[in-house]
């Protein structure tokens, strides 16, 4: 493995990290400029912090090879230690204020930030400093698509295989590109994110003055952050119920869902390239998925509901904060019926799309077992038959599919891992099996005790070390985190 390369991009990485922290400190600066008591020690906050990624950053940049050589193994290893240290370094400003006085529950909230997974441990969060809520939704917004893709985007004269780096990086079982160079690619997906990120602050702004909610700029902001992210964070200790605005929430499904697709999709239809957008079996099942849960859902809780029109809401926020793994809320889904709460739990499995801001296992890989199963079952009957496994009218290849395989196995063993060690806590079995579910899928609220409105703060400090891995491992498709364990993987 060539360490210099390793080192220079993620020194990159960390002065990136670095800039994008000036933002919350200037949200300090302004507000305490307009009386609010941001404080000096909030400025510390975020100096300190922004300091030490630039000098530790250029530090590591300072080992430059003659060539930057990114093969597989590498990207790897950039994408996991680059998202290991962003929690480290991105939990200083909650730590140094004060606002999370312990380091690990400030990594916890951190890293549930940067994955958007969007479990938290702050038990009250209306009364916090602006500019630490601002960084708190900002983390979701940065980690949303990828800081490593950010980077290609930027910087597209970087040397070396770049490809390697987003294929560790973007979710999915494989990497697609929009244009013929990855780091077009790059820019054209983050335009996307960004112009969708300005619509629904856009939306959320002057929707609000037409019905009367007068949603502030500052809320508008932080919520399309953490909407973009599918993170979930919200700067109302109710979440989003706590606006008590239809229109609010029915802006935030429909951005949800959005955020939730597959962002090369987006590309096709701004490219007017409708009938192949159309006609992508991913959208189709991601579409037919959702309609169906509401539907069932909806029948099912209509008699907890004085009015129909309150029980479809909340079924299509539910779905939708689910699959997309946004995680806010506006009904407490704890107290639905059983059946509810199942398919809210096959749903956190069954996550968003590939090459969306959503996590779980995504529907494309969802997909591709069904195909495999019923491939099986065919060839079974007709063992002389050749049957092909297609996505899109086009042969899926065998390598993907021992992918996916090799995903699936090494995606349960994590599961059942890290639910042996927090069962080590005493706790429930939803309990314990809810929160690694949620976490390792990157979705937000469990059951019970980590329910929707409750939290994580609870739990014990080793308990909260195994859910920061589900978190990233969950974010990054296991494979970055996972392999950093192996010894072989440090081998030159």
């Amino acid at each position: 493995m060539s360490y210099k390369s390793v080192f220079y991009v993620i020194g990159k990485i960390l002065v990136i990290i670095g800039t994008l922290m000036i933002l919350p400190f200037f949200v300090a600066a302004y507000y305490t400029m307009h009386g609010f008591h941001e404080g000096r020690y909030i400025f510390h906050s975020f100096i300190i912090p922004i300091l030490l990624l630039v000098i530790v950053g250029y530090f590591l940049q300072i080992f430059k090879p003659e060539k930057v050589s990114i093969y597989a193994k590498e990207g790897f290893v950039i994408c996991g230690l680059s998202w290991l240290l962003m929690s480290l370094f991105g939990a200083l400003p909650f730590y140094i204020s004060g606002t999370i006085p312990n380091y690990i529950d400030a990594v916890f909230e951190t890293a549930s930030g940067f994955t958007t997974t969007g479990s938290t441990i702050l038990v009250e969060v209306e009364h916090l400093p602006k500019s630490i809520l601002f960084w708190r939704s900002f983390t979701h917004w940065i980690g949303g698509m990828g800081i490593l893709s950010f980077m290609i985007a930027i910087l597209p004269r970087s040397k070396g295989n770049s490809m390697n780096v987003m294929k560790a990086e973007v979710p999915g079982p494989k990497a697609s590109k929009v244009k013929a160079k990855i780091s077009q690619s790059a820019r054209i997906l983050y335009f996307i994110y960004f112009m969708l990120t300005v619509s629904e602050i856009a939306i959320l702004f002057l929707g609000t003055r037409v019905t009367g909610d007068r949603l502030r700029f500052y809320d508008c902001v932080v919520t399309a952050f953490s909407n973009a992210g599918t993170g979930g964070f919200a700067v109302l200790n109710n979440s989003i119920g706590g606006y008590h605005s239809k229109f609010v929430e029915w802006t935030i499904i429909v951005f949800m869902f959005l955020f939730g697709t597959n962002f090369n999709l987006f590309f096709l239809f701004f490219t007017k390239n409708f009938k192949a957008a159309l006609k992508d079996e991913e959208l189709r099942a991601y579409v037919c998925i959702n309609l169906v849960a509401v539907g069932m859902i909806a029948l099912n809780i209509m008699h907890m509901y004085e009015h129909i029109g309150d029980a479809i809401r909340d079924s299509f926020f539910v779905v939708n904060t689910t699959m997309s793994t946004t995680g806010f809320g506006t009904a407490d889904f704890d107290t639905w019926p059983t059946f509810s709460k199942m398919l809210i739990i096959m749903l956190m499995f069954v996550g968003s799309c590939a090459g969306s801001t959503g996590g779980g296992l995504k529907i494309t890989r969802i997909v591709l077992y069904f195909k495999q199963v019923v491939r099986d079952f065919k060839q079974m009957l007709h063992p002389n038959n050749v049957v092909k496994v297609k996505m899109n009218g086009r042969r899926v290849d065998g390598e993907i599919m021992k992918g996916l395989n090799s995903y699936l196995v090494v995606y349960i063993i994590t599961m059942i891992i890290s639910m042996i060690l927090v069962s080590l806590n005493g706790y429930d079995m939803t309990t314990t099996a809810s929160s690694v579910i949620t976490c390792l899928n990157n979705v937000g609220p469990g059951f019970e005790l980590v329910g929707p409105t409750m939290n994580f703060a609870f739990l014990n400090s080793f308990t909260k070390l195994v859910l920061i891995f589900d978190m990233l491992a969950g974010r990054l498709e296991l494979f970055p985190i996972v392999l950093l364990i192996f010894p072989r993987t440090w081998k030159k």
